[in-house]
C-alpha cells in the first residue's frame, strides 16, 4: 500500500538520521572531547642538552706559579723551564671525559724574598712564609730552593699550596720530570679523577680501596662517638669528649663548613660489648681478635648503638673497653704482629678503638675512677676519618709531606677533595638525568609536572655552570654548582609522582578500555554503516523514479 510504504520510509529515515547524530556525536565531539580531557600534562624538557652533556668533556684548571730561589740559575735557564714544564704538561690528556690544563709561570724571586728566605730556620716557618704571600685557591707554588739552604733537603710538600724542591746544581729536565710527576700523581691526581669520574658515570670498572673504603658525596655527614663499658660497676670511665672534640674535631669541622655540615654526637653504652669471643693468648696473659674476627663484632654491636634519624650517613667512632675476664685486649695482624693503635677501620661505617685501661687494685672500692687517654684516641679516629672521607693521598717515599698540625686537613688535600668531588658531583647528576629521560620518553603518558621541568632545568644549568668556572680554575664556585646541580636532579628523579608503578603500560590500556568502549562503540558504528548505506541507496533511486 502506498500509505504503508510511505510510513515505513519516513521510520527509516527518522532512525538513519539519529543514526547519523550518534556517530556524528561520538566521532567529531566525543573522541576529541575524550582525548583531551585525557591528555597528560608533560611540560617541555631540554632532552637535546641532557643528551649532549653525555658527550662532554670537562677541563679542569691549575695554576703553577715556579718561583727560583736558586742564584746561579739565569732568566734563560728559566725561560727553558718554562718551556719543559708546559711541554710536559700539555693537554695531550683530552682522550678522556675529563682533562686538566696547566697555566704555568716561572720567574726569579724578588730580592725580599730571597733574604726573608735566608732568615727562615724551620719548615713550619717557611711553609707560613709563603702561604702567607702567594697562597691562593687552585694556584700551586713550586719553590725552587738554593743549593745552601739548611731546611729543605728533600722535596717537600707543605700544609699550604707550596711545594719545595731543592735546585741546586740539578738539571734543568730533572726538575721539571720531578715537579710534572708531583702534579700529576699528588697536587692533582689526573688518573684517580678520570677513573672516579667514569665510575661515577656508570662505567663498570674495578674500584680501588680507596673508593670501597671512602664515602661518597652527602651534603651533611653525621659522626656519632660512643664509648662503650660493659661493666660499669667496675669501671667508672671518664673520657671528656666533650673537650676532645672541641680540641682535636673543630678545626675540621671549620675548614668544611663552607662544603659540608658535621653534626657531632656522643653517646655512652653500658652493660654490652664484642659478643664476638676473643681467643687466648697462650704465650701472655691476655686475649686478642685475629683481622678475620673484625667484621663478625660490628653487627652485634651496631644494634645497640641506638637508631639513626637522619638523611645523612653515619659514621661510628666507638671507644671499647674490654671486660675484666678479657682485659688486655689486642687485635693482631695476619703475621702475629699487635697492631699498634689496637684499633681497626670498616669502610664506610667507622673505627673502633680498644682501650685497654688498668684494673682495679685489690680490695679497692667499685667502681674505680679511671681516665680514657683521649689524645691517643683521637689522634686514631682522625686518621680514620680522613680515610673515610677521601683525605688522605698516599705519596713516595722519596718524597717528604709536613705533619698536618692542628688544621687536619691540608689546603691542597681540600682543593684536590673539592675537585674530585664536584667531577664525581657532575657525573652523577649527568647519570640521574639520563636516566630520567630514558623513564620519560618509555612511559609516554607519566605526568611532568612543573616544578620536575624547574629542577631538571636547574641540574642542567649547574652542570654547564660548574663546567665553566672549572675551565676558569675556580674550583670553589664549580663545586657549589656541582653540589646544586647533583640536588636538584636527585630530587626530579625520586618525585613521587614519577613513580613508575603509578602508570599503566601501553597495552594494558586496551584492556582496560575495550570492554569499556566497545559494547557501545560496535552498535554504533553499525547503525552508522547502514545509515550511509541507505543514504546511497536512495541517491541511486532518484535518477530512476524521474
Amino acid at each position: 500500500m502506498p500509505g504503508e510504504e510511505a510510513s515505513e520510509e519516513k521510520d527509516k529515515s527518522i532512525q538513519h538520521t539519529a543514526a547519523l547524530s550518534f556517530g556524528f556525536i561520538c566521532l567529531i565531539i566525543g573522541i576529541p572531547l575524550w582525548w583531551k580531557t585525557t591528555e597528560v600534562y608533560r611540560v617541555n624538557l631540554p632532552y637535546s642538552d641532557i643528551a649532549d652533556l653525555w658527550n662532554t668533556k670537562f677541563q679542569f684548571t691549575i695554576d703553577i706559579d715556579v718561583v727560583n730561589l736558586e742564584k746561579s740559575w739565569t732568566d734563560k735557564d728559566l725561560t727553558d723551564l718554562s718551556k719543559l714544564l708546559k711541554a710536559n704538561l700539555a693537554d695531550d690528556r683530552k682522550v678522556g671525559a675529563i682533562f686538566p690544563k696547566y697555566r704555568v709561570a716561572v720567574r726569579q724571586a724578588a730580592e725580599k724574598q730571597s733574604s726573608d728566605v735566608t732568615s727562615l730556620k724551620t719548615l713550619a716557618a717557611l711553609d707560613e712564609y709563603f702561604h702567607g704571600e702567594e697562597s691562593s685557591v687552585n694556584k700551586y707554588l713550586i719553590v725552587l730552593m738554593p743549593v745552601n739552604n739548611a731546611v729543605v733537603k728533600q722535596t717537600t710538600i707543605g700544609n699550604y699550596r707550596a711545594v719545595y724542591l731543592p735546585a741546586g746544581k740539578r738539571d734543568l729536565k730533572t726538575v721539571s720530570s720531578e715537579v710534572t710527576e708531583i702534579l700529576h700523581s699528588v697536587l692533582v691526581r689526573e688518573d684517580a679523577l678520570l677513573k672516579s669520574f667514569q665510575n661515577f658515570l656508570g662505567a663498570r670498572e674495578p674500584k680501588d680501596k680507596a673508593s670501597m673504603r671512602s664515602l661518597s658525596y652527602h651534603q651533611g655527614y653525621d659522626i656519632l662517638f660512643t664509648l662503650v663499658n660493659p661493666q660499669p660497676d667496675i669501671l667508672d670511665i671518664d673520657w671528656s669528649i666533650k673537650e676532645a672534640v672541641e680540641a682535636y674535631l673543630s678545626p675540621m669541622v671549620k675548614q668544611l663548613s663552607d662544603y659540608i655540615n658535621l653534626d657531632i654526637k656522643s653517646q655512652m653504652l653500658f652493660f654490652t660489648g664484642l659478643r664476638r669471643k676473643p681467643h687466648k693468648d697462650k704465650k701472655n696473659s691476655g686475649f686478642y681478635y685475629e683481622e678475620t674476627d673484625l667484621p663478625h663484632t660490628i653487627n652485634p654491636l651496631e644494634a645497640n648503638l641506638g637508631s639513626h634519624a637522619s638523611n645523612n650517613p653515619m659514621l661510628n667512632f666507638i671507644v671499647y673497653v674490654p671486660s675484666r675476664d678479657q682485659h688486655p685486649l689486642h687485635i693482631v695482624l695476619k703475621n702475629g704482629e699487635k697492631v699498634k693503635t689496637n684499633s681497626f677501620l670498616s669502610p664506610q661505617w667507622g673505627g673502633i678503638v680498644v682501650q685497654n685501661l688498668p684494673s682495679p687494685p685489690p680490695n679497692s672500692s667499685l667502681p674505680v675512677r679511671v681516665t680514657v687517654d683521649m689524645k691517643t684516641v683521637m689522634e686514631v679516629f682522625l686518621t680514620q676519618l680522613r680515610l673515610l672521607m677521601d683525605f688522605n693521598i698516599q705519596v713516595k717515599k722519596d718524597l717528604q709531606v709536613r705533619e698536618v698540625g692542628n688544621d687536619v686537613i691540608r689546603e691542597w688535600e681540600l682543593d684536590n677533595w673539592l675537585r674530585k668531588k664536584c667531577l664525581e658531583n657532575l657525573a652523577t647528576s649527568i647519570s640521574t638525568l639520563q636516566s630520567l629521560t630514558a623513564l620519560l620518553e618509555g612511559i609516554s603518558n607519566i605526568v611532568i609536572q612543573d616544578d620536575i621541568g624547574q629542577q631538571v632545568e636547574n641540574a642542567v644549568t649547574g652542570i654547564k655552570e660548574a663546567h665553566r668556572h672549572l675551565s676558569s680554575g675556580q674550583i670553589a664556585r664549580a663545586f657549589t654548582q656541582s653540589r646544586k646541580a647533583l640536588a636538584s636532579s636527585e630530587k626530579a628523579f625520586f618525585d613521587p609522582s614519577l613513580l613508575e608503578l603509578l602508570y599503566f603500560p601501553e597495552d594494558q590500556k586496551f584492556a582496560i578500555y575495550i570492554p569499556l568502549f566497545l559494547p557501545i562503540g560496535l552498535p554504533i558504528l553499525g547503525s552508522l554503516f547502514k545509515a550511509i548505506k541507505w543514504i546511497k541507496t536512495k541517491r541511486k533511486q532518484k535518477p530512476k523514479t524521474e
